[in-house]
């Protein structure tokens, strides 16, 4: 089994834009409407809305484009990513005025980013192969 893809929320295409494509480097593979039938039939939410899908080799981002409700939020919900160079990388999401957070469990830092619509991403440094 493998993942085949996640879908998250964004408030709108410029702020998904400049974190899937801009922070994580994904590539904009196709985009499209959610109609409110359809929608409605998946999710119980009868609200049109835009959909984009991102990805590269390895990894795709299925984002609905649409107001976020913060009471709906999953407080526990999030994705954990892992990268070459985390300190580049949360250093990047500083720059681009991310919220970063760095919690220390004994010895090992763990970070969480947060990107422009509250959705949390653990992020690990890859180990050497």
């Amino acid at each position: 089994m493998k993942l085949h893809h996640i879908a998250m929320v964004c408030s709108s295409i410029e702020r998904a834009d400049r974190f899937y494509e801009g922070i994580l480097g994904l590539k904009k593979i196709k985009s499209g409407t959610l109609n409110r039938t359809f929608g409605g039939q998946l999710f119980d939410i009868s609200q049109e809305c835009e959909m984009i899908l991102y990805g590269n080799k390895d990894f795709r981002v299925e984002v609905f484009v649409t107001v976020s409700d913060p009471k709906m939020k999953a407080p526990y919900a999030h994705l954990c990513l892992e990268v070459k160079d985390r300190k580049s990388f949360e250093k990047k999401c500083e720059e681009a005025g991310l919220t970063v957070k760095r919690i220390p469990k004994g010895d090992y830092l763990i970070v969480f980013i947060e990107d422009y619509d509250g959705n949390l991403f653990e992020i690990k440094e890859s180990m050497a192969e």
